[in-house]
């Protein structure tokens, strides 16, 4: 059947501009150059980094020959770090202060993407407004990703500021690149903003309607969902699921088409639970809300228009989220409701009585996708509709049990609300491999009835970390000093004269930070034996015999070794220096470290900054090679 001649709406995604788009993970606080108490440069007064936008007509004109419609902000190509744009100031207190204007003309809003995103322990990295009323922030150390990937939302209008502060102790350990700007470039139509807080239909209720009533522990496992992609970022919503090992998997089931033509780039989605009316009055100032950002796609297929994604991060325990349980049997749904983000907005409730049915016919939909008969169910709304944004929220049926996710149909506030959504129990084993059904992974053992209830997110509990460090010889190093840290949860310790080292008690379902180091006699294992294998290996006569030695010869922290190396350890020898500059004494590497070329093993960077653990399991096991620096021959005394 073709849809194109009533009032259709296609729920495929659309990329959409919000006035307040938070960080998965924020600390309190305010910008530095908010408060009176520090006398920096007015922002007025910062120089302007200014990037063409990409033209309306342009970017709508791509869209037409792409075939789609959908698409709000485009990206534009940039090369930002803190070395070579915007302006750093050294405060009273000895800490320095980095601010960097953007200006990005012709677009509603403009949104930031970083490759290289570190901030150590006590930075914090702001993006605001010039004129103060949209802040973005804090984000702190805790938002470092492994991936070092980040995405810090949209700021309304043409211009924002970046700022990040960094303390006295910390100066230089930060990192920040900008890979690309996103400028929303499609005209706003009747509303200020056309996606986002406030600005779905006035016929959605809130989830805290006493509509809503019922359905107390399924809004808790709704999501809405922010897609970054090569071609810019969008809204759709989601559903976390129970699988039947009852683990607390953080699966996400969504829908096929909120992503399908374009290129997502899954480490940087980001899932907002709670984003939600605190009662049944749209609320005057946008509510906050918790996120977790990345995902991996584990499973999707057209036909039943599924998507399966599995957050990267742990779930924080108190986050009381509930994990929805299904239905794969072939019944009708005889009531129910959905809990969607229409537009992108706070989280609203529709509900049905009757007047569903399987779609016995194909269904063609507006982005020349056809899907096959039987693979949808067709419902009607009693109350509430959808819009935009509402894409992949959970159908849930009498029971409380998903059912389906939303596809698309006919959507207003006033008649027509045909609605469909594809069926569970074609997702569920319809595919033909793991990639292209649910059963792999919401029943990895093959004990699921027609129904898994859902349940609340299981107690995080505590765990452990532990591990042993060594040298490259295989001897243990002790005294070596390890601190675990998520700004609320400190621990120290020490290795032992084995090389073991153990954190017990640590709060599971949190991002840590752990550093290394060891202080010790710069002498400790310095000879001229080192000096001559130095020598013969800067001179070519003779190789060292691996990257390990390699880099510990490297005492000047230079990537590369020559003479000038040789001076440093002969002054450590003859008692002139009594450390080496540029270089601690011990440095540490994970066991496992890979050097792709071995013959420049200098590229892979020890530990000189805190490493990032994500402790969602009971116990971690984590070994460490230590390097005495300009010991080649591995004679240091590690007990030491």
């Amino acid at each position: 059947m073709t849809m194109l001649n009533k009032k259709w709406v296609l729920l495929t995604f659309i990329l959409g501009l919000s006035c307040n788009i938070y960080s998965q993970k924020r600390a309190d606080g305010s910008p530095v150059a908010f408060t009176a108490s520090e006398k920096v440069k007015a922002v007025v007064q910062l120089q302007v980094q200014q990037f063409k936008a990409y033209k309306t007509e342009k970017a709508l004109l791509e869209d037409t020959e792409r075939g789609v419609n959908n698409r709000f902000a485009a990206p534009i190509s940039a090369n930002m770090d803190m070395s070579n744009t915007g302006e750093w100031e050294t405060l009273p207190d000895g800490s320095r202060l980095w601010r960097l204007r953007l200006y990005v003309p012709e677009v509603q809003g403009i949104g930031i993407l970083y490759d290289d995103f570190f901030l150590p322990v006590g930075s914090s990295l702001f993006v605001y407004s010039e004129d103060g009323k949209q802040v973005l922030g804090a984000y702190t150390f805790q938002n470092n990703r492994p991936s070092r990937q980040f995405f810090t939302g949209f700021i309304a209008g043409q211009r924002a500021i970046i700022e990040y502060h960094e303390p006295a102790e910390v100066l230089g350990q930060g990192s920040l690149h900008i890979s690309r700007i996103d400028g929303a470039y499609r005209p706003l139509p009747q509303v200020a903003n056309s996606f986002g807080f406030g600005t779905a239909m006035a016929c959605h209720k809130n989830v805290n309607c006493p509509e809503g009533d019922d359905w107390e522990n399924q809004k808790n496992g709704s999501c809405r969902i922010i897609m970054v992609l090569e071609e810019g970022t969008g809204y759709c919503s989601g559903s976390l699921v129970n699988n039947t090992e009852r683990d607390g998997k953080p699966y996400i089931l969504g829908a096929f088409h909120c992503d399908d033509g374009y290129t997502p780039i899954h480490d940087l989605w980001r899932f907002d639970f709670h984003y939600e009316s605190p009662d049944c009055d749209n609320p005057s100032e946008e509510p906050d809300f918790n996120s977790l950002l990345g995902c991996t796609l584990r499973a999707a297929r057209l036909e039943s228009d599924f998507q399966l994604y599995e957050i990267t991060e742990s779930i924080p325990a108190s986050w009381d989220l509930y994990f929805n349980g299904w239905n794969k049997g072939n019944g009708l749904p005889l009531s129910g409701a959905i809990l969607h983000h229409p537009s992108g907005d706070i989280k609203k409730i529709a509900s049905y009585e009757g007047g569903t049915a399987i779609q016995a016919t194909s269904i063609d939909w507006n982005n020349n996708v056809t899907t096959p008969a039987n693979h949808h169910f067709r419902v009607n709304y009693d109350d509430g509709s959808f819009e935009p944004g509402s894409s992949g929220s959970g159908l849930f049926d009498h029971n409380d049990l998903i059912v389906g996710q939303l596809h698309g149909g006919f959507g207003d506030c006033e008649s027509d609300n045909t609605v469909y959504f594809g069926r569970f129990r074609l997702s569920w084993d319809a595919g033909s491999d793991p990639a292209t059904r649910l059963k792999d992974w919401l029943d990895p053992n093959g004990i699921a009835g027609d129904t898994l209830h859902g349940m609340s997110q299981p107690s995080a509990g505590n765990g452990s970390i532990s591990g042993w460090i060594h040298n490259e010889a295989g001897m243990p190093i002790a005294n070596v000093q390890l601190t675990l840290s998520d700004g609320n949860f400190s621990a120290s310790t020490q290795s032992d004269i084995n090389g073991n080292y153990q954190f017990e008690e640590v709060p599971l379902g949190m991002v840590y930070e752990l550093s290394l180091s060891k202080d010790d006699d710069a002498q400790n294992g310095l000879s001229n034996l080192d000096l001559i294998r130095i020598s013969r290996q800067v001179l070519g006569i003779e190789a060292l015999t691996s990257p390990i030695k390699m880099i510990s010869a490297d005492v000047n922290d230079s990537s590369g070794l020559s003479t000038l190396d040789q001076i440093s350890i002969q002054k450590v020898v003859l008692g002139i220096d009594t450390a080496f500059s540029n270089r601690p004494d011990w440095i540490f590497f994970e066991e496992e470290v890979v050097f792709p070329n071995p013959s420049n093993p200098f590229a892979v960077g020890y530990l000189e900054t805190p490493l990032l653990i994500n402790l969602d399991t009971d116990l971690i096991g984590l070994d460490f090679i230590g390097i005495k620096s300009g010991d080649i021959d591995d004679s240091a005394e590690p007990g030491n």
